[in-house]
């Protein structure tokens, strides 16, 4: 039996596992018995400690001050005057700060902060001098003492209320509500104009607005409405507006006046044109006159128009051509000349009365001419003394001739002049028969022509075209030649009773031009 039973040591040494466990309970129900004592001072630590953290984070919040301030006094500044300087004070108000330091404010002077503001460390007092700002609404102006700068504050102080439908001038400036907070240049002057509902009653139409304008004009213009010079405004364009207020229109009869060439659109109350002209000062002058005329009734869209008449005396020159004159000169020989004066064209003016009506000329009337500078004609002397120009060798011997001349020779017989025999004299037609231009050749001058003989003028006929220098020598059928050349002739013997002393100026055949070798 003594082999079989075990002790609790043994029991243990044998089951260690079941020993711990054991002992695990045993020390839990002691710590059970245990918490029942402890539990209350734990509670108590847990409250403390909350307690302290709440204080420590209170005292935490409260401002830290200086060690002046916590013995009861303030670091402080005031400013006056340009001047800045640092005091200590135990005061509690800027008020009694100043009360403190013996400051009395005069009724021109201002603080900032406040009196009732609370003194703090490092806090700058500033005393202001005030300034005097003036007030003006609608017309009416006060007076304010003031240190603020800034016009909405200024009005604020003044108890002056203005929105955005008014219409504000800081020192003369249109001025924005929007931007009144802001305003950086301090207010001197401030005007404020009321708006106020008008009612615009045109031709009829109604419309309601409010405008801040001051008279009635503007507030018209503002508005858009666009007026003539002869249109009816009631109250008129200058009067004053000062609250509430019904404006009519009248509108007057419209039509275009057409003046210096510009149409100008115009409305009247007129009945007549030249009431329209007195209505919109458009005046007539001189020959001025109106289409239509002035006593026509006036209707809606016409058109008047003012003509413009201006008259002128306009001068023309004009040339005048000086001639040339002949003169007979018995001391020179036929056919020379001399220059006896040289000639000068002159000078005339003819001068008009011209009309112009709106610049444009409608009327020219002749009034007179003027001679300005008389013409000086050319003179030319001729001679007409015939003499002897020397001799010519004929088939009849030498012969004195008086004049020599470059002719154009022609030819014809009896066939070629149609059968006909008969010749201006009454010479039949034969060798010796010549025919030219008395006014270069005289009837019955004798002439030699080289390779035909001597010849008597007898005849004449047209000649060919452009020149008078011409003859036509005479032929029987059975001894014709032809002739178309240029040679000299010569007249011989004396000159005729009726001499042809001035010639004509030498020109060649226009159909065979050439001249004498």
């Amino acid at each position: 039996m003594s082999r079989n039973r075990r002790t609790d040591a043994e029991t243990q040494a044998l089951a260690p596992g079941r020993g711990a466990a054991a002992s695990r309970a045993i020390g839990g129900r002691n710590w059970l018995l245990q918490r029942g004592r402890w539990l209350p001072s734990l509670v108590i630590v847990f409250t403390s400690c909350t307690l302290f953290i709440t204080l420590a984070l209170f005292i935490r919040a409260i401002p830290r001050t200086s060690g002046i301030e916590s013995g009861g006094y303030r670091q402080v500044a005031i400013h006056y005057a340009g001047a800045t300087r640092q005091v200590r004070s135990s005061a509690d108000t800027v008020g009694e700060l100043l009360a403190e330091q013996g400051i009395q404010l005069s009724a021109a002077e201002g603080l900032s902060p406040a009196e009732s503001e609370r003194l703090t460390e490092g806090m700058v007092v500033t005393i202001l001098r005030k300034r005097q700002v003036t007030i003006e609404e609608n017309g009416n102006e006060r007076e304010l003492k003031t240190t603020l700068e800034k016009p909405l504050a200024i009005l604020m102080e003044a108890d002056i209320a203005v929105s955005d439908a008014d219409r504000i001038w800081v020192n003369g400036a249109l001025a924005r509500y929007d931007a009144l907070p802001d305003w950086t240049v301090p207010a001197l002057r401030i005007k404020i104009r009321r708006a106020s509902r008008l009612t615009i009653i045109d031709d009829g139409d109604e419309f309601r607005i409010e405008s801040t304008a001051e008279t009635v004009g503007d507030a018209l213009y503002e508005a858009g409405f666009v007026l003539y010079m002869t249109d009816d405004v009631a109250p008129s364009l200058d009067s004053l507006i000062a609250g509430p207020l019904t404006i009519r229109i009248s509108r007057a009869i419209p039509l275009i006046l057409s003046v210096d060439g510009v149409d100008i659109d115009a409305r009247t109350n007129a009945e007549t044109v030249a009431d329209v002209l007195n209505e919109l000062n458009a005046p007539l002058f001189g020959l001025d006159y109106v289409r239509p005329p002035g006593d026509t009734a006036v209707e809606e869209d016409m058109r008047i128009e003012i003509v413009r008449v201006t008259e002128a005396v306009v001068a023309e020159s004009e040339v005048i051509k000086h001639s040339l004159q002949y003169r007979p000169d018995s001391n020179l020989n036929l056919d020379a000349r001399a220059l006896v004066q040289e000639g000068r064209d002159g000078l005339r003016e003819i001068r008009y009365r011209v009309r112009y009506e709106n610049g444009i000329e409608v009327r020219r009337e002749h009034t007179e001419t003027v001679e300005v500078e008389a013409a000086v004609n050319r003179i030319v002397a001729y001679g007409t003394k015939a003499v002897p120009l020397g001799t010519v060798q004929t088939p009849d011997g030498p012969r004195q001739y008086w004049r020599r001349l470059c002719v154009y020779v022609t030819s014809y017989n009896p066939t070629s002049n149609g059968g006909n025999l008969n010749t201006s004299t009454g010479a039949d037609l034969a060798k010796g028969i010549i025919a030219a231009k008395p006014n270069i050749i005289p009837y019955y001058s004798q002439l030699y022509v080289p390779e035909y003989g001597i010849g008597t003028v007898r005849d004449t006929g047209g000649g060919p075209s452009g020149t008078d220098y011409w003859i036509d020598l005479g032929y029987s059928d059975h001894d014709y030649v032809r002739w178309r050349k240029y040679t000299y002739v010569y007249l011989l013997g004396s000159p005729p009773a009726k001499t042809p002393y001035r010639l004509p100026a030498w020109t060649p055949n226009s159909n065979w031009p050439g001249n004498c070798a």
